[in-house]
């Protein structure tokens, strides 16, 4: 009898110490939230460039950003403004285009849809307060990983 009220009381620590620790933690969805201005493309694992472009490749980097980016809603905003309401504000080069937004799976996945055909989805490898990270898969022209780095411009 012993041993049962031992382990049900061992069951109910960890069940209490898991809840405030889940309590404690901020969504992804709530830090994501605000105007996150682009801070850097990178560009990884780019066929016939090694690992990594750097700073001798610039040139290349902005062919490269400009091929990439063709079919991508993203291509041209610097600016990411996140809305509560699951909509995104994007602008860039004088233009603004509002798409939908929501994070899947345990909140690594960043989808945007801009219409019902065209879904982009994101790797977001790392979110805090100040800056948030993007990875995404290019096609097969241009086979790598392209890294988005942001910076977050406003704390709500």
């Amino acid at each position: 009898m012993k041993i049962g009220i031992i382990y049900v009381f061992s069951l109910l620590i960890i069940v209490v110490g898991f809840g405030t620790m889940m309590s404690f933690s901020i969504s992804p969805e709530v830090t994501i939230m605000g105007e996150w201005k682009e801070a850097s493309w990178e560009y990884e694992r780019l066929d016939g460039y090694g690992q990594s472009l750097n700073e001798e490749h610039t040139d290349l980097t902005a062919a490269v950003k400009n091929l990439l980016g063709q079919h991508l809603v993203i291509h041209e905003a610097e600016v990411w403004n996140f809305k509560p309401d699951g909509k995104l504000l994007l602008t860039g080069n004088g233009e603004e285009k509002e798409v939908d937004w929501r994070l899947k799976g345990r909140g690594h996945i960043l989808e945007i849809r801009y219409d019902k055909t065209n879904i982009e989805r994101y790797n977001l490898s790392a979110l805090d307060n100040n800056s948030m990270v993007l990875h995404f898969e290019a096609d097969m022209q241009a086979r790598g990983i392209a890294k988005l780095t942001f910076s977050k411009t406003n704390f709500n």
